[in-house]
């Protein structure tokens, strides 16, 4: 698909609006800027390539959530998860190359999604998804005790699908 038919088709528009969005980076630094300066810089590392990962995959799990009974969800997600895959071959080629070794940026973000799907059906029918995925965010961050952590992952996911709920706008079934 070329530029042009992307700007003109408004929902491969709002795939990319939203992947935008997913690996816009201001929200997530406001977040870690929050965390206490007692994380050594190796734990801060990992918080923010995990939250990277979280963003991403928390966009993608509100186009399907709130568009479950749209015909949208399809096309829309389509569209966002091609621009990810983009993206993420993109960054897991310079990473190779810095590595020296194989990295898929986009098997990664796959094995989280199933991570973070796991979590919520763990926690059955909790009134806030958040209420798992914080917990879960702090062991994939190496300590699932760690509260800042679990505060930073919690927050990054309501952040997130309020954003992209508010973004969907009349196409999103409410979910009350």
């Amino acid at each position: 698909m070329t530029d042009t038919e992307k700007t003109e088709n408004p929902v491969a528009r709002a795939g990319e609006q939203l992947f935008q969005f997913a690996i816009d980076r201001g929200d997530m630094n406001t977040i870690l800027d929050a965390v206490p300066l007692r994380h050594v810089h190796e734990k801060r590392v990992t918080l923010e390539y995990e939250i990277q990962l979280l963003r991403i995959i928390s966009v993608g799990w509100a186009i399907a959530f709130f568009l479950a009974d749209s015909g949208l969800k399809t096309s829309l997600g389509q569209h966002f998860w091609e621009n990810v895959r983009a993206f993420s071959t993109t960054l897991s080629a310079s990473a190779s190359l810095t590595m020296g070794s194989d990295i898929d940026y986009f098997d990664i973000l796959k094995q989280r999604l199933d991570f973070y799907v796991g979590a919520l059906d763990a926690a059955g029918q909790i009134p806030e998804p958040a209420m798992a995925i914080g917990p879960a965010f702090a062991g994939v961050c190496g300590d699932k005790e760690d509260a800042c952590a679990i505060l930073a992952g919690s927050k990054m996911f309501t952040i997130t699908i309020k954003a992209v709920r508010d973004y969907l706008g009349e196409a999103a079934v409410k979910q009350d």
